[in-house]
């Protein structure tokens, strides 16, 4: 992001860089402890003046008898199997989707607050390094102004440090690139910070390109340039799931 007025290749900092009720035939052989078969003593039960048959009034009361057990076993055995989660009709409803983490919410915003801190810094320091322009009559201006953008990054770099990220996807890499990108600003704003002073003590005049401090400052431009492309890679799905701005390089 460095000035094209030193000859430089720009100083770029801003780029920045989700069938059945479970029982066997409800648990028995049958609807009853002996089904409906033959009386004990394996005779037919029988009626004077009928002979061998059972009188159809009889098989009648039986067979009443019979469709009321299964309903009540139906009832019964059913209710127990939907209560506890069975094979029903409303055991096998589908489960509503997970809302979303409130904890993964909470830990996003705050990421999203460094990241809307880390601009105006960015912007502190273009201004500074405009201000030292020969004949350098805002040089004074522009040092105050480096020394603020390199300090907010302080400050930033140790906020981003504190981060939680347990409940985002990814976080613990989401935050190293995060405080990658702001160490290696940091760094670049310290480096551009000596070279500025050491310009105004020599009258503003002297090299830009090529001296020391200043190259350190474009290396370390670059190395937060990546860090915050790596950033921006895994922030973007979290931001929109999270409805947060989206962000790229620049804007950070």
């Amino acid at each position: 992001m460095g000035p094209g007025a030193f000859g430089q290749t720009g100083f770029d900092q801003g780029a920045f860089d989700q069938g059945g009720f479970g029982q066997g035939g409800f648990g028995q052989d049958g609807f009853g402890p002996g089904g409906v078969g033959p009386a004990p003593g394996g005779a037919p039960s029988e009626r004077p003046g009928t002979g061998t048959g059972v009188p159809w009034k009889t098989i009648g009361a039986i067979a009443a008898a019979v469709v009321i057990g299964v309903g009540a076993a139906y009832a019964i055995y059913g209710l127990k199997g939907d209560k506890v989660g069975g094979t029903g009709a409303t055991g096998a409803s589908a489960s509503p989707s997970a809302p979303k983490s409130s904890g993964a919410h909470e830990q996003a915003v705050a990421i999203d607050k460094v990241l809307d801190a880390s601009k105006p810094s960015r912007g502190k320091l273009q201004q500074g390094l405009n201000q030292m322009r020969p004949p350098c009559s805002k040089a004074d201006q522009g040092i105050a102004a480096i020394q603020q953008a390199a300090d907010q990054r302080a400050q930033q770099v140790q906020q981003a440090k504190k981060l939680k990220v347990d409940a985002l996807e990814r976080g613990y890499t989401l935050r190293q690139r995060l405080v990658d990108a702001l160490v290696a600003s940091q760094r670049a704003d310290a480096a551009y910070l000596k070279w500025a002073k050491k310009y105004q003590a020599n009258g503003c005049t002297g090299p830009t390109t090529g001296d020391a401090d200043y190259k350190l400052g474009n290396a370390a431009s670059e190395s937060a340039t990546k860090a915050k492309s790596a950033f921006v890679e895994l922030w973007g799905p979290i931001a929109e799931q999270e409805g947060l701005p989206a962000r790229t390089r620049g804007s950070i």
